[in-house]
Formats: C-alpha cells, sequence, structure tokens
C-alpha cells in the first residue's frame, strides 16, 4: 500500500522574510543530504545583496514557493539567469519536481535567438533523478559544463607563494574599499555590473564577514587580485566565490597566495570542507587542485525549446 505524500500549497513570494526561510531551507537541507543538490547560501544571498533592491524585488517576483500545511518549505522555484530556472528542493519532496518544473516551464521560459520560448538549466553529474525528469520532459544537455570542487581542512594547507610589492589584507567597508574592489571585479568579470553602492550593499548580507573577503592590494593602492569566502558554520562548510585576479597583474601567484590565508583564516570557524566552483578554464582548476581541491562534481547545462512561440 501506497503511503499517502503531505500536501504542499504553492504560493508567490511575499517578503523578505521568505528569503530568509529560504536561506534557512538550504543550510538544512544540505545537512539531510550531505552534499549540494540545492544553492549554498553565498549564491542565494548574492541573489539579493548583490544588486539594487529594484532588481532584487524583480527577481523575487518571479519565485515560488511550496510548503506544507504546517508551514514548512517543501521547495521553491526562481530564475538564475533570464530564461533558466532553479529547483531548491527537500529530499522528502522530491515527487514535486515534476509539478514545480512544469510551473517553470509556463512562468520563466523566453524566446531565444529564433524567438521559440526557451528554459535551460544546471544539473550536476550525481543527480540522475533530476536527468531523468528533465530527458523526459524534452530537455538535451548542452555543451555547457562547470565544477564544483573541494577539499578538507584535515589534509595539509600549501605553503604561500612569496608576493613582492603586494599586501595581502581584509576588504574594509568603506567607501574607498568598495571603489576599487568594485573596479577589479568589473575587469576580471565584465559582466559583473559592480558598483561601490553594490559592493556595500553586499556587505549587509547575513553571512558577510569582512575578515574572509582578502584583496591583494599592488604599491599604486589599485586592487590587483581577490578570493573571498563564506561559512556556513551549521555544516561545517565554506565556499570561496569570487576569486579573481586583474589580467595586469596576473602570474604573480596573488590568487593562490589569498587563498591559501583564506584556508588558514577557516580554520578558527571550525570549517570542514571547503568548496571552490569554476567552469571549464584550465589555469583555474590547474590551481585549485595544487591548493588541494582534487575531489569534484561536474555541473551541466540542459536546455529545452518549445516549439509553440
Amino acid at each position: 500500500m501506497a503511503i499517502a505524500q503531505p500536501q504542499t500549497v504553492a504560493r508567490l513570494y511575499r517578503d523578505f522574510d521568505d528569503f530568509l526561510r529560504i536561506r534557512q531551507f538550504l543550510i538544512d537541507t544540505y545537512g539531510l543530504n550531505g552534499c549540494y543538490h540545492n544553492w549554498e547560501i553565498r549564491r542565494w544571498e548574492g541573489q539579493w545583496f548583490w544588486g539594487d533592491l529594484a532588481s532584487s524585488l524583480e527577481w523575487a517576483a518571479g519565485l515560488r514557493i511550496w510548503e506544507t500545511e504546517q508551514d514548512e518549505i517543501a521547495g521553491a522555484v526562481h530564475a538564475d539567469w533570464p530564461g533558466s530556472a532553479v529547483l531548491q528542493i527537500h529530499p522528502d519532496f522530491r515527487h514535486l519536481e515534476e509539478e514545480m518544473l512544469a510551473w517553470a516551464e509556463s512562468h520563466l521560459a523566453l524566446p531565444n535567438a529564433e524567438g521559440k520560448p526557451q528554459l535551460e538549466m544546471e544539473v550536476y553529474d550525481y543527480d540522475l533523478s533530476r536527468q531523468e525528469l528533465l530527458a523526459r520532459r524534452g530537455y538535451a544537455k548542452t555543451g555547457g559544463y562547470g565544477y564544483l570542487r573541494w577539499r578538507t581542512l584535515a589534509k595539509p594547507i600549501p605553503a604561500a607563494p612569496p608576493t613582492p610589492g603586494y599586501v595581502l589584507r581584509s576588504l574594509n567597508t568603506d567607501v574607498d574599499d568598495a571603489v576599487r574592489y568594485a573596479a577589479v571585479v568589473n575587469t576580471v568579470f565584465p559582466r559583473s555590473c559592480s558598483t561601490p553602492e553594490v559592493v556595500v550593499r553586499f556587505s549587509a548580507s547575513p553571512s558577510y564577514r569582512s575578515d574572509l573577503h582578502l584583496v591583494a592590494e599592488a604599491e599604486d593602492g589599485t586592487f590587483a587580485a581577490f578570493a573571498s569566502l563564506t561559512v556556513d558554520s551549521a555544516n561545517r562548510t565554506a565556499i570561496f566565490e569570487p576569486v579573481g585576479t586583474h589580467p595586469n597583474h596576473r602570474r604573480k601567484h596573488l590568487a593562490e597566495a589569498l587563498m591559501v590565508e583564506g584556508l588558514h583564516r577557516l580554520k578558527p570557524a571550525g570549517v570542514d570542507t571547503v568548496y571552490v566552483g569554476t567552469g571549464d578554464m584550465v589555469p583555474a582548476n590547474r590551481l585549485y587542485e595544487a591548493l588541494g581541491f582534487t575531489d569534484y562534481a561536474m555541473t551541466y547545462n540542459w536546455r529545452k525549446i518549445f516549439d509553440e512561440p
């Protein structure tokens, strides 16, 4: 005899309390899964705090939540980038994924260059259930992929390379540092649209710790590289994001030195496992492997193109 599934009700996002409840949901479900099926909290907090308030509210307006009769979150659906969908799901409610995906197809798909509605989604290689669902609903895996790498702090931390001419330090939360930080992030990631105002706003996010946002300052006062860490204390995990070096200062081991310093700073925080995500860039993956991030999973982009415009 089949066991009846708990009843759930879906609704749209209401207010910032929903945002914080989903943040806690992500923390809780990592503990239940023992790995990432859902987002980590830095990525979640970035959706609200890395940008202006108007953009945050516009994004949240397209967020749908599934709740039990006890007002516990069973899942949530939202966009990552325009024309994409993210399914955040409790492991006991994976039977809801088809319903959630159907909603996303109706509300989050956008026209592609040919004018046909299209929806994309990133999926971990170990999430076979999600892959089977997508294939059944007409999605196909594209060539896009990335790596999620991790290491334990029980492994020895490599020695830091020397960085003559640069000062490695924490990022301050004042406007002067925000101006310099926005400039280097925009240079490394031209699509980030960073502004000093965004940098200051992000420093108000729940997990932000200035001592874990590290920069390499050049002799002329500009920032040459950066490496930031976010800690999930409940799960004893941390993630590096973002990490980058200004093109004029590359091949000087600055990112490597910052990450080594960051790993040492995590020790007192009780962190066991540290993650870093990257695409298919060979230099970045070579650096992370050298720093002990030898375990990894891969994420693949899946896409569905609808026939009806």
